[in-house]
């Protein structure tokens, strides 16, 4: 999937976030918009993993699979409306995260 820069509908010019797995557990916008921008794609269905707090009040993780060249990490990414967009614009399948354990023991047999 091609994301061309004039549909993040912001500007984040001083604003370039490397991220690291190693370093943090999510993920913000700016980080997946500094990826895309680095020449990494989105690729497959996006895993939604969502986190309760006291009962009451939602937050929900995206889990982005970013493919560049040979390497691929999966980019977790708290959501926020950009994220939102990108997964709505392009028609990108939303799932819960317990299928992308099924899909692993799958893609494994």
């Amino acid at each position: 999937m091609e994301t061309p820069s004039s549909d993040f509908h912001v500007e984040y010019p001083l604003f370039i976030r490397h991220w690291s797995p190693l370093s943090e557990k999510y993920a913000g916008a700016d980080c997946l918009v500094t990826a895309i921008q680095n020449g990494w794609r989105v690729t497959g269905d996006i895993y939604n993993e969502e986190f309760w707090h006291a009962g009451t009040r939602l937050t929900c993780v995206f889990h982005f699979t970013l493919k560049r060249g040979d390497e691929t990490v999966v980019m977790p990414v708290i959501s926020n409306p950009f994220a939102r967009r990108l997964i709505f614009q392009n028609r990108i399948t939303l799932r819960p995260i317990e299928e992308r354990a099924q899909q692993t023991i799958k893609s494994q047999a």
